[in-house]
């Protein structure tokens, strides 16, 4: 009988073992397999938990780090009510609604650049849908959890894969130029902001640069066509004003996401400019996404947004870099919710007798 259908693997009567042997045909013994399966659960879970806890550990030490350069005390740690001097709920919610847009236009640019890619158009509902849903893998530790998201779902809109990341990929470091554009001011005024940051500005730098060489951008597409069997003629040929132009479609989201943090500023009654707010929260996100330790930039991305805000909202520094964490959280989590539940339940096409499909 086929082990393969569920149906039992030794289908032999009982008595064609010697009697007392623990070990079938195949000589391996079940207690030894059950006792190395163990084994191996317990050093991979042991494993995946020490790695989690360097990561905490290295996410709390990076951001006491950054905290403690400004001399925060606990007592502002605790005291969020000083971010909340006078709400105005109307300017609350505006800010909300901005940044829900926000997000749907960056989940756009990736539907866009997956067009320039020569796959199909996921349009915008596909696009959010894909971008949203795969976005929660940045809560989990390292960045790659994102990419993997984007692979499962492209797939499944009929995306190659391939393309899909890559679109992906490619938009992200995009994201992180522009947010780069629009902190650079605010970096400006950052002491010590530490090798890895530099290095990773260099890369983001470098990259851009890259972008805009029309050979460079050809030959590797041609390439990435070729590793997802696709006709390497029909891959993209950039123009040199590809890179660029990417880079100010995100600084003009990234306008957006600024604009956006500083009405929610202000509708916590608060006083601040619009530009060095917009530039604080983007060199804030740029940083903490840097920070590949910290899922998502916890820790790190509030830290680098208390020191920036600090020297003009004094003590309500730490509690707006609480709420605007919760804010952009919540904002981002409620539609990436509703899409992940919506491709969970969907019901799968159904092979019928004849061969073809019919909704389940």
């Amino acid at each position: 009988m086929n082990p393969v259908l569920g149906d039992p693997v030794d289908s032999d009567p009982v008595d064609s073992d010697p009697i007392g042997s623990e070990t079938g045909r195949s000589g391996v013994s079940h207690t030894n397999l059950t006792t190395v399966t163990s084994r191996r659960w317990w050093s991979e879970g042991w494993g995946k938990a020490l790695r989690w806890a360097l990561q905490l550990v290295l996410t709390v030490l990076v951001t006491w780090i950054i905290v403690s350069q400004v001399g925060v005390t606990l007592d502002e740690a605790l005291a969020l009510d000083r971010a909340l001097p006078a709400v105005q709920w109307w300017m609350v919610s505006a800010s909300v609604l901005l940044l829900l847009v926000c997000f749907g236009v960056t989940a756009r640019l990736w539907g866009r650049m997956v067009a320039d890619l020569g796959a199909p158009d996921p349009g915008w509902i596909g696009a959010n849908r894909i971008v949203l849903s795969a976005n929660l893998g940045r809560y989990l530790p390292g960045k790659v959890w994102q990419v993997a998201g984007l692979a499962v779902l492209s797939r499944r809109e009929g995306i190659p894969v391939s393309l899909g990341v890559t679109a992906g990929v490619l938009g992200q470091a995009f994201h992180l130029a522009g947010a780069a554009v629009v902190g650079a001011a605010a970096l400006g005024t950052l002491d010590g902001v530490g090798w890895g940051a530099w290095v990773g500005l260099g890369a983001l730098a470098v990259f851009v640069a890259a972008t805009a060489i029309p050979s460079l951008l050809r030959g590797a597409f041609r390439l990435i066509f070729q590793m997802a069997r696709l006709d390497p003629a029909e891959a993209p040929a950039p123009d040199r004003l590809f890179g660029p132009r990417w880079v100010l479609l995100h600084t003009l989201i990234w306008c957006g996401y600024g604009v956006a943090f500083a009405v929610l500023v202000r509708g916590l009654g608060l006083e601040g400019g619009i530009l060095p707010l917009a530039a604080a929260f983007s060199a804030a996100y740029l940083l903490g996404y840097l920070a590949i330790f910290a899922p998502a930039g916890i820790g790190v991305r509030e830290g680098v947004l208390i020191v920036l805000l600090r020297p003009s909202l004094g003590a309500a520094a730490v509690g707006v870099a609480v709420l605007a964490r919760v804010w952009m959280t919540l904002v981002e989590l409620l539609p990436a919710g509703f899409f992940a539940l919506w491709a969970i339940f969907k019901a799968p096409p159904v092979e019928t007798d004849s061969g073809g499909m019919t909704d389940g």
